[in-house]
């Protein structure tokens, strides 16, 4: 008769503890789902400054690119822009307005494609072209080129490319102050026509 007993009470005690393992309360549930949430927002962030990164690449991958363009379009045109004195010591570019010291790249233009043209119409042509590209795809960009004017060197060119970046904020004090989610860049080429 005191076998059954015993084993009653083992049954009874497997029974007990079995009902108190059985499943998750309420608040292990919430804290859980707390952590996967919070992991999940840093996994966002973590997204969207990949996303702002590539965007940020990608601007200046296009802008090296286009300056490149404008490199081998001078080296394209070797009688203006590699013969001393001829090519102008310093202009400028805004959107598609050229600001020339030598008046060379300044005057109207001659559509090279159907026409034919001088080494001067053809650099005038190749900056306006190239000046129209990058304001459609940049608008607010510039360009200051230099090229040196002396006559017992080989010509030499400095293009500088300046534009505004976007970026995106990483912490409160970058997102609570607008103006400086922006940020002026610029890209330097060095161009021998």
């Amino acid at each position: 008769v005191d076998r059954p007993r015993r084993r009653d009470r083992k049954l009874h005690m497997k029974h007990r503890i079995a009902g108190r393992i059985r499943g998750f309360s309420l608040l292990e549930v919430l804290v859980t789902i707390l952590i996967i949430a919070i992991g999940f927002l840093g996994l966002a962030k973590t997204q969207a400054a990949a996303v702002s990164n590539t965007q940020v690449s990608r601007v200046r991958a296009i802008i090296a690119l286009q300056t490149g363009s404008l490199a081998s379009a001078m080296h394209g045109n070797r009688e203006f822009w590699g013969s001393p004195g001829v090519a102008p010591a310093n202009f400028s570019v805004t959107g598609t307005t050229i600001v020339d010291t030598s008046g060379t790249l300044t005057v109207a233009g001659v559509d090279c494609v159907t026409s034919i043209c001088t080494p001067a119409q053809l650099a005038l042509y190749d900056v306006q072209s190239w000046s129209t590209n990058m304001n459609n795809q940049f608008p607010g960009y510039s360009l200051a080129a230099g090229c040196s004017t002396t006559t017992t060197l080989p010509v030499s060119c400095t293009l500088k490319v300046t534009w505004n970046e976007k970026y995106l904020a990483v912490n409160r004090s970058t997102s609570a102050n607008s103006a400086s989610m922006m940020a002026n860049q610029n890209y330097t080429l060095f161009v021998q026509p």
